[in-house]
């Protein structure tokens, strides 16, 4: 099995080609510090008020939400880690690189699989109530099922080539930080897993608005809720999109390949503000966990933006 970077060593290596690498993993290395540093903020916040708050920390959506700006937030590092090894060319054994990718792999599909899985929530909660409380009686079970699933991939292909290679190989330093999942079988695993995940998420929320449209939710009157679904497709559209082309490894110049990345780092640096702090019952909390030198930051922004928010039934 090739992996994504040997490629480049088995290709034109010119002093441009290698130019370019450089520019975009030092780019990809400065934003995912940046996203790190947000999201890692956002993400404190919301771990705070959630698990400082009763009401909300024996909801499955909430527990769901902060294992999503968990995952978000650990994806950034990784991604920090990784290209900032490329950019010093730092010679670490090969393996190393490959476990480190894993892992930022399995944060990404897992922060995919919650995203589906609060959809699914807040799906059941409004079209199926009796099935809903099945679902949040297995909330450990569907978490555990969540992590499984994320590694299993990864996982899998990466002992494959450490057994289909020669060790000396697979533990030789890399300058270039190659990885083991850029073969075919692992590119139509993850498109296909992809493929299941946005399914689920359209079948979810095209389950709430025709249940929406039939108790009258979604009339004109209430735009609040019209702008939730706008909102939260637009968002799950960002994260899918970048993604997609990643995996099926569309032709990109430099530019492109940028574009594409910082569209996807933006998508996931907004989640936990688009489905966090967007929602009534962690934003009204907020204040008790606030620093008391934040706390005229948020009087301004409950000003602002108080008219946006989802009110709590939104949200389960």
């Amino acid at each position: 099995m090739q992996s994504s970077n040997e490629s480049v060593q088995t290709g034109p290596t010119n002093s441009s080609t290698l130019e370019q690498l450089k520019t975009l993993n030092t780019v990809k290395t400065y934003v995912y510090s940046g996203a790190f540093l947000v999201t890692g903020l956002l993400t404190c916040l919301i771990l705070v008020t959630v698990f400082g708050t009763r009401a909300l920390r024996q909801r499955i959506y909430y527990i769901l939400l902060c294992q999503h700006c968990v995952c978000v937030t650990c994806f950034n590092v990784a991604g920090a880690m990784l290209h900032g090894l490329r950019v010093l060319q730092t010679p670490v054994p090969r393996l190393v690189c490959w476990l480190i990718f894993d892992v930022q792999v399995a944060l990404g599909r897992c922060l995919m699989i919650t995203l589906t899985l609060m959809a699914v929530n807040v799906s059941l909660s409004v079209c199926c109530p009796l099935r809903y409380r099945e679902f949040h009686h297995g909330a450990c079970g569907v978490t555990l099922m969540a992590w499984i699933v994320a590694l299993l991939n990864p996982v899998l292909f990466t002992i494959l080539t450490c057994v289909q290679s020669p060790w000396e190989y697979v533990v030789a330093p890399d300058t270039l930080c190659s990885t083991a999942l850029g073969g075919f079988g692992a590119r139509v695993s993850g498109l296909v897993m992809l493929s299941l995940l946005v399914l689920l998420f359209i079948v979810s929320y095209v389950a709430i608005c025709v249940e929406g449209c039939r108790a009258g939710h979604f009339s004109r009157s209430n735009k609040k809720a019209q702008r939730t679904i706008f909102i939260h497709t637009l968002q799950m559209s960002l994260h899918i999109l970048p993604v997609f082309i990643i995996i099926a490894k569309v032709p990109l110049d430099l530019t492109g390949r940028i574009v594409n990345f910082l569209m996807l780092l933006l998508a996931q640096s907004l989640s936990p503000i688009v489905y966090g702090l967007r929602c009534y019952d962690i934003w009204s909390q907020l204040p008790l966990f606030l620093p008391h030198f934040l706390l005229p930051l948020w009087n301004w922004c409950d000003w602002s933006k108080s008219k946006h928010l989802q009110p709590p039934h939104a949200a389960h």
